[in-house]
């Protein structure tokens, strides 16, 4: 059974502000459930090879933590972690990619995700290998025009927030060129210049392999 380390958890605002999960009609559109997970992220079938690449070279900064509680415990004398976490997507490129992936994998998604300038998500994890993965037996939150709502497990839920060594990997083996730098029109800051879009990656990678 997994217990909170107290010298190791983190809780950001955790209990004074409950959010009720609304009911929703959100399910699975896309299924890759029948793929082998770490071929999910190899071929790149969640098309997170442009978004991991702009933060490798820091162009853009990662979801923002909003809370997260780490648990460790006992499994058959086997020492395992897990958790708890609650991410942000607040600027334009990471709400640009998180809003992709979800009109890619699920369908009944709630209007506000169009328009609305904050989107979190909220998983359970566990560690796997030393990696962070959602945990597969239990609903994500989106959370939305101050709701959250039930989201069903999708391999590219867990791609998109644990993902990085992965596709840190995936450029190595491809010799994926990482992404030139160019100015951008919001207040200087330098954005990744992909030179396309992550078909194009998937596109290199195929190429390499044959």
């Amino acid at each position: 059974m997994l217990r909170a380390r107290s010298t190791r958890s983190r809780v950001v605002g955790l209990g004074l502000v409950i959010l009720s999960v609304a009911c929703s009609s959100i399910a699975i559109q896309r299924d890759l459930s029948k793929v082998p997970a770490g071929q999910v992220g190899f071929d790149d079938m969640c098309g997170l090879q442009e978004y991991f690449d702009a933060l490798a070279i820091k162009t853009v900064p990662p979801p923002r933590v909003v809370s997260a509680l780490d648990l460790e415990g006992l499994d058959n004398g086997k020492r395992v972690r897990g958790g708890k976490e609650r991410y942000a997507f607040e600027n334009d490129f990471e709400l640009q990619h998180l809003r992709r992936v979800l009109k890619e994998n699920w369908r009944g998604l709630p209007e506000q995700i169009a328009t609305s300038k904050k989107i979190e998500i909220e998983v359970e994890w566990s560690e796997k290998v030393g990696t962070k993965r959602v945990v597969t037996g239990e609903d994500a939150k989106l959370g939305v025009g101050g709701q959250d709502y039930a989201l069903p497990y999708h391999p590219c839920l867990s791609e998109l927030l644990y993902g990085e060594p992965l596709y840190r990997q995936r450029r190595t083996m491809w010799n994926l060129p990482l992404p030139a730098m160019k100015p951008s029109a919001d207040a200087g800051v330098t954005t990744a210049d992909g030179g396309g879009d992550a078909t194009g990656a998937r596109s290199d990678a195929g190429a390499a392999e044959r």
